[in-house]
């Protein structure tokens, strides 16, 4: 759930980036994050345990614009892909104001694919969220692989509806990184002017 800083004339917003495990997500973000200029970011924070790594970090969008005359800061948030860290991905769950889901384009994480999704419906259901009021997209990841599923394959496991926007990506190289981030941005900024 976005939150108002008054004194600092902001408004803060919540996407995490979601999906199994070695899917892209770490990577996303760090490429956003080296391709954010200084001055319209904060600090990369990564939460680890043992076995386990969590990245976040905020940025001040620069074509996104203001609301009502306050700036917009998106904070960024990766969950843990394997699902042994469950507690962790539903905490980092907590007042998400959108979803990128990330999917692995290779065909035997078609299954993972899908275990994520489903996770992440239940994970949300936990905060009485339904992923079809939050605002989100997919992105397809690694789409340089040779034998990568195709596009109507994923989608008619992760959205058989063909209802929520799709991005093709190479996250490692740099794209089909920002198209995503940038859609579910307006999804949420979208979803506030609707509430106002």
């Amino acid at each position: 759930m976005s939150t108002i800083n008054f004194s600092a004339r902001e408004i803060n917003f919540k996407i995490v980036y979601y999906g199994c495990g070695l899917s892209g997500k770490t990577t996303n973000l760090k490429q956003i994050y080296d391709h954010v200029p200084g001055d319209g970011k904060g600090e990369m924070v990564s939460l680890q345990t043992e076995d386990e790594r969590t990245l976040f970090f905020d940025f001040l969008p620069l074509d996104l614009g203001k609301v009502n005359g306050f700036k917009t800061r998106f904070h960024l948030y990766t969950v843990p892909g394997q699902v042994f860290y469950n507690s962790s991905r539903r905490l980092i769950l907590r007042g998400v104001d959108g979803v990128v889901f990330v999917a692995d384009s290779a065909p035997n994480r078609l299954r993972a694919n899908a275990e994520s999704l489903r996770n992440l419906r239940e994970n949300l259901d936990e905060y009485n969220l339904k992923l079809g009021d939050l605002p989100y997209v997919i992105q397809l990841n690694k789409r340089d692989l040779p034998d990568a599923l195709s596009v109507d394959m994923v989608r008619s496991v992760l959205d058989p509806t063909g209802t929520v926007p799709v991005f093709e990506a190479v996250a490692a190289e740099f794209r089909g990184v920002v198209e995503p981030l940038k859609a579910v941005s307006k999804l949420v900024l979208e979803k506030l002017a609707q509430k106002a």
